[in-house]
C-alpha cells in the first residue's frame, strides 16, 4: 500500500482546484442550486422580503392656511413606535396637538411600549409660519424579525402670502 506523499506540484493543484471552487460559489447561489440541497442562508433570502422604510411607512402630508395634516400609510405586519415619534417645528409655530392612543406591544427592543399599525393623521395648528419654515418628522418602526433605524423627514411648510 502506498501513502500519498504531498509535494509542491499537488499543493499547487489542490490551491488552484480550491480557488475555482471558490469563484463558482457565487454562481451557484445566484443560481439557486443551493436550494436544491436546502443550503440557502435565510437571513439573506429574508432580507429581499422586508420592505424599505419608506414603502412600509408612507408619510404623506397636506397644507391649508391654519393647519398642516400629516398621514401614516402603515403597511400589514409592520408598526410604528408612539413614543419614537416626534414632529419639531422650525421657523414656525404649532399649536396644541396630541398623538393619537397607540396600542400595547410588548418587543425586544423597547419593552412595553404603545404602537400603531394601522393608518393615521395627525393635525397640527399653524399659528405662525416664516419663510423657509418645515416639520422636521421623526420616527421609526419595526416588523418581526427586523427594526428599522430612525427615520427623518423634513416636510416644508408655506406660509401665507
Amino acid at each position: 500500500m502506498s501513502a500519498f506523499i504531498p509535494n509542491k506540484k499537488n499543493y499547487n493543484l489542490m490551491f488552484l482546484l480550491n480557488l475555482l471552487t471558490l469563484a463558482c460559489l457565487p454562481n451557484l447561489a445566484h443560481a439557486g442550486l443551493f436550494n436544491w440541497f436546502n443550503a440557502s442562508d435565510n437571513v439573506t433570502s429574508n432580507q429581499n422580503e422586508f420592505l424599505t422604510p419608506e414603502q412600509a411607512f408612507v408619510l404623506s402630508s397636506s397644507q391649508t392656511a391654519d393647519s398642516l395634516t400629516l398621514s401614516f400609510d402603515i403597511a400589514p405586519g409592520y408598526y410604528l413606535y408612539r413614543h419614537q415619534l416626534t414632529v419639531t417645528p422650525e421657523r414656525a409655530r404649532l399649536g396644541d396637538w396630541q398623538l393619537p392612543q397607540g396600542q400595547p406591544h410588548n418587543d425586544a427592543y423597547f419593552g412595553e411600549s404603545q404602537v400603531y399599525t394601522q393608518s393615521f393623521t395627525l393635525n397640527l395648528p399653524l399659528l405662525d409660519v416664516q419663510d423657509q419654515a418645515q416639520v422636521k418628522v421623526q420616527y421609526q418602526g419595526c416588523t418581526t424579525d427586523l427594526c428599522y433605524a430612525p427615520q427623518t423627514v423634513q416636510i416644508p411648510i408655506k406660509g401665507e402670502g
